[in-house]
Parts: structure tokens; C-alpha cells; sequence
């Protein structure tokens, strides 16, 4: 895991570099490049699949999922609540309305991380404050949130907290019962019916 952390850390700070040498524009303020530069090495960025549940569950106010996949894959399934913004028209006039909306904290997810850190990287080069990654993005989500958690004999306090919380997600989500041994004790919320949305239609545009 760390030494995949570091190849895309390695990543980031090439594409890091070739955004310091792009032109500047004058109608936003950019961060300085070494400010840039140093905010990568920074992992406060990353939120859990555990921490954007829970989020979603306490319907957060603040919180502004971003899709990044294609328009297919966001039709067939994506997060309650999402919008779905095309890496390449990331700056248009409407998404950038949207990514400038203040009092939000906006959290980029794909299915891995790679196009979330771009997106990451650019919004961070063009200021927007309160910028986010789900860590591990779709994939993660499903292995830990919809794949059913079964505690075992040595689970400590904290991971039976978190196995009795990851599988109240479950079924919050799939509307699916528990499994025998498992340990979640939490009330079963109400199903919630995942409705099929269409994608944010949007032009390309620039920092």
C-alpha cells in the first residue's frame, strides 16, 4: 500500500511540475508553486469510504460528492447525492460555479484515485479551498461499505465498531439483512432506493 501511495505521490509531482511551467491566467488566483509543490506530500486530502458514508447516512449539508467516471458508469450506479463532472470540463462555467460554492466541502471519487488526485491537483493549483479525495475511490467503497464484514474471534472493540458500523452502511444501502456472526447492533434504517441520475452536461474550460 505505501509503495503504491508513492508511485502516485511520484506521479502528482510530475504533473505537479508541468502545471508550474503552464501559463498563468489572470482571471484567478493560482498557489504558489511551492506551496503546490509541498501540499501533495500533505495526506489531510484523503477522506475514508467509512468517513463519506457516514456523511452521506447523516445527510451532511456540506458535503458535495463529485463523480469523475463517465457518464455510463454514473447512470448505472454512483453515490447518493453525487454530481458527475468529466475530468475534462472540470473548469467550465457551471461546474466551476459549483466548485466554488462556498460553505461545501467537495470530495472527487472514480473508481481508483488516479483521476481524483488530478482533479485534486488542479483545483488545488487554481485555489479552491475545501477540496477532498475518497481514498481508494468506487472500488474501495464497495470492498468495505456493500461487500458483507463478518467479525472473527480476535477483532478488537474498535474493529467490531466499525464492522457493526460498515454493515448498518450495508444494509442502509442494499436494504440487505445481516449475516449470521456478525456483530452490528445498530438500528436497520430504511432502504434507500439508489435512483439513476443524468450526467451534468457541461463545456470544457481552463483555470
Amino acid at each position: 500500500m505505501e509503495r503504491k501511495y508513492t508511485i502516485l505521490a511520484v506521479l502528482l509531482i510530475v504533473l505537479a511540475l508541468g502545471l508550474v511551467i503552464l501559463p498563468k491566467k489572470n482571471d484567478r488566483k493560482e498557489t504558489d508553486p511551492k506551496i503546490l509543490l509541498s501540499s501533495i506530500a500533505e495526506r489531510s486530502r484523503y477522506l475514508t469510504t467509512d468517513q463519506v458514508t457516514h456523511r452521506i447516512i447523516e445527510n451532511d449539508p456540506t458535503l458535495l460528492l463529485i463523480d469523475l467516471r463517465s457518464a455510463g458508469q454514473f447512470k448505472t450506479f454512483s453515490l447518493p447525492g453525487a454530481v458527475n463532472i468529466l475530468p475534462d470540463s472540470l473548469f467550465s462555467q457551471t461546474n466551476n460555479e459549483l466548485l466554488n460554492q462556498s460553505g461545501k466541502d467537495k470530495v472527487f471519487f472514480a473508481n481508483s484515485d488516479l483521476e481524483a488526485e488530478k482533479a485534486w491537483l488542479l483545483c488545488t493549483r487554481c485555489s479552491i479551498g475545501r477540496i477532498y479525495i475518497m481514498k481508494g475511490g468506487m472500488n474501495e467503497w464497495f470492498n468495505t461499505i456493500i461487500k458483507p464484514t463478518v467479525a472473527s474471534a480476535t477483532s478488537s472493540s474498535a474493529e467490531l465498531d466499525l464492522i457493526s458500523f460498515r454493515n448498518a452502511a450495508r444494509q442502509f444501502f442494499t436494504g440487505a439483512g445481516q449475516a449470521t456472526g456478525q456483530s452490528a447492533t445498530a438500528k436497520s434504517p430504511e432502504k434507500v432506493q439508489v435512483v439513476r441520475k443524468a450526467a451534468t452536461r457541461s463545456a470544457g474550460g481552463g483555470c
